[in-house]
């Protein structure tokens, strides 16, 4: 199989950051993405307590109980 000289994807990043745009060797208006697991914000310990009510419930059912 030949391969073509001209590809069919292009990519374009646009321009770079300018200085102002950095803030502390990030740019502004990014935010890094929290890990998969990790609870955060006011609804943390609601999510919590329904994990462990559904925990309950799937081990009284396998117990028989």
């Amino acid at each position: 199989m030949e391969r073509k000289g001209d590809s069919l994807a292009r990519l374009d990043f646009g321009t770079l950051p300018t200085d102002r745009t950095i803030v502390r060797g990030f740019r502004r208006g990014l935010r890094l993405a929290t890990p998969p697991g990790k609870l955060r914000g006011p609804d943390k310990y609601r999510v919590l307590e329904h994990r462990r009510r559904q925990a309950q419930i799937r081990a009284r059912r396998a117990l028989g109980i």
